[in-house]
């Protein structure tokens, strides 16, 4: 008997130890949390988790999808989001305004409710990254040949503008087919190996097919700048809509760089867009979130004299929010230190 109650003070000790370890790795709650919120116009995902969390890029570990709604992952104004708690852990419970409504009239059968996708919130500030992902693009560098390009126009010049008619080659499409037209602003150079991964690109107007061929002949509808010989063109966007991806950390072990900014200042701090140097190719996504770290490097002792090393600190955090191949355009949410070319970005731990 006194062997069972041993064996049962152990167990009991181990149970309380291992739930102990369980409630350490959950998430923590934002000070001054609230307890019920309903989504208004202009919130982001990003803000509204947190005001719950102090690590907003948990949110889908407190999220519980309600199986009433068509996108269970998607947030519209107008829906309540209430904290709750089970077996001591936080969940969030998502109730949308339709069901709510619904509710109140008469208890009903599972549905489904239709909501259409562009009143959805966004992750992110939609202004902060719209003319990333509609005017501004990378051009991976063994891409950069296959592009088709302006030769002059029609009547030989060489500097053109809106409503010339001009020539380009090794382009395909169809009468009234619409191309946007790029320039390439500067080479991206990973600072580690020194090759260039890509160049970013700047959007000078749009042009329509008028007769197919090669030389094909193009009409200039739209320019922001003049347009010159060489500069490259691609397909234009017809609609833009906004990519409803959501905060997620990514897991998998990953070291890469800042290559540099759109802001012509030596530091970048929230709000600011920077390019990196990795993409889909290692496996980054829309909506991954990692955090910037910043190597101080060798310093002078200011008593001994002698050189040390200073420690490596989290200075900020960034999400992805467009992918290519071996570069990404990411936001930085957060920041901590100033943040500048060449800092290293890893996954968050």
């Amino acid at each position: 008997m006194k062997i069972l109650n041993s064996l049962k003070i152990v167990l009991l000790i181990t149970a309380i130890a291992v739930s102990a370890a369980v409630s350490a790795a959950t998430v923590e709650l934002a000070e001054n949390h609230p307890v019920d919120y309903t989504v208004v116009k202009g919130d982001t995902l990003w803000d509204i988790s947190g005001k719950f969390l102090k690590e907003p890029w948990r949110w889908p570990e407190i999220w519980r999808q309600n199986s009433y709604i068509k996108n269970p992952d998607l947030i519209y104004p107008g829906d309540r989001l209430v904290l709750k708690y089970e077996d001591g852990r936080p969940y969030l419970e998502h109730l949308s305004g339709r069901e709510r409504a619904a509710r109140k009239v008469v208890k009903m059968s599972p549905a489904v409710y239709v909501e259409q996708l562009d009143n959805a919130i966004p992750a992110i500030p939609p202004n902060v990254i719209l003319g990333f992902l509609q005017d501004r693009q990378i051009v991976e560098s063994n891409n950069l040949d296959k592009l088709p390009y302006v030769t002059e126009g029609v009547n030989g010049e060489v500097v053109m503008g809106a409503l010339s008619d001009v020539y380009a080659r090794h382009i395909d499409g169809a009468p009234g087919s619409r191309f946007n037209i790029i320039r390439m602003r500067g080479a991206l150079i990973n600072p580690d190996t020194k090759k260039t991964m890509g160049y970013e690109t700047e959007t000078l107007g749009v042009a329509e097919m008028i007769r197919p061929g090669d030389p094909a002949k193009l009409r200039i509808t739209k320019s922001e700048k003049e347009i010159n010989q060489g500069d490259r063109l691609v397909p234009a966007v017809t609609r833009l809509s906004l990519p409803y991806y959501h905060p997620k950390p990514f897991r998998e072990p990953i070291s890469i760089r800042i290559l540099g900014a759109v802001s012509d200042v030596g530091e970048y701090g929230p709000g600011d867009v920077v390019t990196l140097s990795g993409g889909s190719d290692l496996g980054l996504e829309p909506g991954h979130v990692l955090q910037i770290m910043r190597d101080p490097g060798v310093q002078k002792d200011p008593v001994s004299g002698k050189k040390y090393r200073l420690p490596v600190e989290r200075s900020g955090i960034l999400m992805i929010f467009k992918t290519y191949g071996n570069v990404s355009y990411g936001l930085i949410m957060r920041a901590t230190l100033a943040i500048h070319v060449n800092d290293q970005v890893i996954n968050i731990e």
